[in-house]
């Protein structure tokens, strides 16, 4: 079950552009995330979840009706909440761990989520994703 939370605060942050998913050598799906330095973030992810994304990364994307994605901004937005940002703010035992930022009612609350539904959410709805700078990797060659 997702926790929520205060939006985190003090970490230095990175915003990156998704590059676009890819397979592995063993049919994995990777999602590629690079910043504005070149540093490039892999995160395996799911079947499911590569292919949401990879629609949301093609501009001619138009769905026919509502995607989970959408159901959920739809949601936010009914009740008055508005997503901001998705936050790529740890990694602990080889696991990624996000959070969506949403503001409503004048309150912002954090929304734990796998990066790779953030992702998707994020994109669906043209939000900025951010990275903590301690969870990029160091070497623009990775």
């Amino acid at each position: 079950m997702a926790r929520e939370s205060a939006v985190p605060g003090d970490a230095e942050y990175v915003r990156v552009e998704v590059m676009g998913v890819r397979q592995d050598p063993y049919s994995n799906a990777v999602v590629v995330l690079r910043d504005s330095r070149g540093r490039q973030l892999s995160i395996w992810i799911g079947t499911c979840e590569a292919i949401a994304i990879h629609q949301r990364t093609n501009a001619e994307f138009d769905p026919p009706r509502p995607l989970a994605q959408d159901l959920m901004i739809a949601l936010w937005r009914r009740l008055g909440g508005q997503l901001k940002e998705l936050r790529i703010d740890d990694l602990w035992q080889d696991v990624y761990y996000s959070k969506l930022t949403v503001e409503q009612n004048g309150q912002t609350v954090a929304v734990d989520c796998r990066p790779s539904d953030g992702l998707a959410v994020a994109l669906a709805a043209g939000v900025p994703i951010f990275v903590a700078d301690h969870v990029m990797p160091n070497s623009e060659d990775h």
